[in-house]
């Protein structure tokens, strides 16, 4: 058995017995995405792609979150449009185009909160397995941001209407409630976590990697063009507002913010 382990500066990444493991690993700020975040998370997406042994790909957090989503602190504070646009478009972007681009069935293990983005990586994973203890919430625009993607592959995944309502209030759902609008495949306790992702594994052994490799490929072309441009577009338009400014400002204060003053 080939076993292959590599530490980046923000994830963990380990292949072994056929299968590819992600894991964010920011467990002290409940592993938020930072720009460091996205970048590493692309690189692990990409060796997990090319990488002959690995059929399957899981993605988890470290510590008691799956993640918290954007990391405001971080990124709270752009200092110019460009700025703003080379994170969108030379970061987040390439993100979401690497895991898109995997043809291996990807499986996200959810055990806590997964917020704004980082629902939307449970969202655009093919199974998502999470512990009753989880909950998921598209919550960027509590922070003046936007959960773009989940706004683009959403509707043919959830409960339309509760996708809208979640994205126009930021309430979190609990593990049992994601799994009835669509978000999980199964909730299950903390300590059954594993055991459910090994029984998947092994049926995901029993299909052809060809088969569900052109099953993705059908899947894809749900992401027009235009869909993408838009939501990208979308994205910079809330985190170069003065709302987003308000709502990270806020969040690192640790008060209400006020957006209808």
């Amino acid at each position: 058995m080939r076993v292959v382990s590599m530490k980046l500066e923000n994830v963990d990444y380990a292949v072994a017995n056929h299968l590819a493991r992600i894991e964010m690993n920011r467990p002290q700020v409940l592993n938020a995405l930072s720009k460091g975040m996205f970048r590493d998370l692309r690189n692990a997406l990409r060796l997990a792609t090319e990488n002959r042994d690995a059929r399957v790909v899981e993605i988890t957090g470290a510590g008691t979150a799956f993640s918290a989503g954007l990391d405001v602190r971080e990124v709270g504070g752009f200092k110019s449009r460009a700025e703003a646009k080379e994170f969108v478009y030379g970061l987040v972007k390439p993100f979401w185009d690497q895991l898109f681009k995997c043809e291996k069935p990807v499986i996200s293990l959810v055990d806590g909160p997964a917020y704004g983005a980082g629902a939307e990586i449970a969202l655009a994973s093919d199974i998502v397995i999470a512990s009753t203890e989880s909950t998921f919430a598209f919550s960027g625009g509590r922070v003046g941001a936007l959960c773009c993607m989940s706004g683009i592959i959403g509707p043919s995944l959830m409960n339309g209407r509760k996708l809208v309502e979640m994205n126009l209030t930021g309430t979190p759902l609990n593990a049992s409630e994601a799994t009835n609008y669509g978000l999980v495949n199964y909730s299950v306790p903390r300590e059954e976590l594993t055991g459910t992702l090994e029984k998947i594994i092994r049926e995901i052994m029993h299909v052809s990697p060809i088969s569900n490799s052109s099953f993705k490929r059908i899947r894809k072309t749900d992401l027009s063009k235009t869909k993408m441009e838009t939501g990208y577009r979308e994205l910079l338009r809330t985190i170069t507002s003065k709302d987003f400014r308000e709502g990270s400002s806020a969040f690192v204060a640790k008060r209400p913010p006020e957006y209808y003053r």
